[in-house]
């Protein structure tokens, strides 16, 4: 019998249980990604629904049943970390030779209009283990050395940009030595600066001021420190996320920016923080913000002095809560939240009470999670040629405007607040059907079409 939390008061009682979504999957999974209606699922898996539904690395749930969305799926080791939206497609990375029936070296982009795949710039030679849209840009963070196909392919290692045409360095004096020792595992932007975290221990060949967290600048094409001088994280970074404006940081460190901080800190400005009972053991491999809760996933067993079996919930007043009996052993990889519900992938096999569960869970309980009819947290004005952007709360992000063809058109940061509008003329396009798309990192916020007219 499943194990169910119940907590009963005089006005509410919430049951509370972590459920099995449709049959799951037959290996673990990686990445979640809420978008276009469904709930794409990356990871190493070969089946989904049991052993119902052949899809390598990827599928997608609809919220009643799996599809399929690459025949054949993921070729090579077959396996899906990472996944984001680029210029409309969904942009996917691991550890494959081709997807799809098409030759994709590790990095590959998904068509749901036309269910079709395409290699990425001719994708790069070695695993990739984050994704990341800035300033109209794709991020590429991986243990790979090359990128593009061969015979012209580039020496960029680690850390490389893709610009929808052309791989760039994030340094061009340094594409191949720009990071030591590892390469990113996450990306957030953050008052203006966009952070890298990871498991490399220096930059430019020894400067160990930069281990495990720093940051580009796009403007220079050079990477800076994050902390000041020894103060740098001691151990690898997994995760970013910008929560009640800060930025947190979930990874394996001790101490991060001079302060003891366990597995999860906070960034608020440029001044460092602990979060008061952040996990006792293990890593954060995960974080989910939503306007009201941080959720915080990994392979730690405690959180706020109590026990939350590798998952938990943050609210804004500092109070740590768990999520049911949580999840069983051994590590909670991806979170996201798609039709209003909060779904957990990972390597695990039961929940946190010892209850079946395959790789993919979909959390049952109550909870304050925005809603797909939720208004984003800003508004598009369009009359013709004009487009007036307005946000509700601060917003950084990027917009993007496509042409008919699917050609990038526009491509420019947003850094909106509620006191201030956003104009853009169009005029000096011809008449025609756009396409607007606005993200936040790799979390699509709004799309709709344009019409432009004479």
């Amino acid at each position: 019998m499943r194990y169910v939390g119940i907590l009963c008061g005089t006005i509410l009682c919430l049951a509370q249980s972590w459920q099995n979504v449709g049959g799951g999957t037959n290996f673990p999974v990686n990445a979640l990604l809420s978008w276009g209606g469904h709930l794409y699922v990356g990871g190493s898996f070969t089946s989904v629904d049991g052993s119902a539904l052949q899809a390598q690395g990827i599928a997608r749930w609809t919220g009643s049943g799996w599809q399929a969305i690459a025949n054949p799926g993921a070729g090579g080791n077959g396996k899906v970390n990472v996944m984001t939206v680029y210029q409309g497609k969904l942009i996917v990375g691991g550890d494959f030779t081709g997807i799809g029936g098409t030759s994709a070296n590790n990095l590959a982009a998904y068509d749901p209009t036309t269910n079709t795949w395409s290699s990425v710039g001719g994708g790069v030679n070695g695993e990739v283990q984050a994704l990341y849209v800035y300033d109209g840009e794709l991020l590429v963070g991986g243990t790979f050395t090359r990128v593009g196909a061969p015979p012209n392919d580039q020496p960029i290692a680690f850390f490389a940009r893709w610009d929808g045409t052309t791989w760039k360095a994030p340094d061009p004096n340094y594409p191949s030595y720009l990071l030591m020792g590892g390469n990113p595992l996450a990306f957030a932007e953050y008052n203006g600066k966009l952070y890298v975290g990871g498991n490399f221990i220096a930059a430019y060949y020894n400067q160990t001021d930069k281990a495990y967290l720093a940051i580009w600048d796009k403007a220079t094409q050079t990477l800076l420190p994050a902390c000041a001088p020894g103060q740098a994280p001691d151990n690898n970074v997994w995760a970013l996320a910008v929560w009640n404006n800060k930025l947190y940081i979930g990874g394996q460190f001790q101490t991060i920016g001079g302060v003891s901080s366990p597995r999860l800190a906070a960034l608020s400005g440029t001044t460092y923080q602990a979060v008061s009972g952040s996990p006792s053991s293990g890593r954060v491999q995960a974080l989910l913000p939503t306007p009201s809760d941080l959720y915080v996933a990994g392979n730690f067993t405690s959180a706020g002095g109590q026990t939350v079996n590798r998952i938990a919930k943050l609210s804004l007043n500092g109070t740590w809560s768990a999520l049911g009996p949580g999840i069983g052993p051994t590590i909670v990889n991806a979170l996201a939240i798609h039709n209003g519900k909060l779904y957990a992938g990972g390597n695990f096999t039961q929940d946190g009470a010892g209850n079946p569960l395959s790789y993919i869970a979909i959390f049952t309980g109550t909870l304050e999670l925005p809603h797909p009819t939720d208004k984003p947290p800003l508004s598009v004005h369009y009359a013709s040629p004009r487009l007036i952007l307005t946000a509700t709360q601060n917003f950084q992000g990027t917009l993007t405007l496509f042409s008919p063809l699917g050609e990038t058109l526009l491509s420019m940061p947003l850094s909106l607040s509620p006191q201030t509008a956003e104009v853009l003329d169009l005029s000096k396009w011809p008449a025609g059907l756009y396409w607007l798309s606005i993200t936040s990192g790799s979390t699509p916020v709004l799309s709709m079409k344009i019409p432009l007219l004479p």
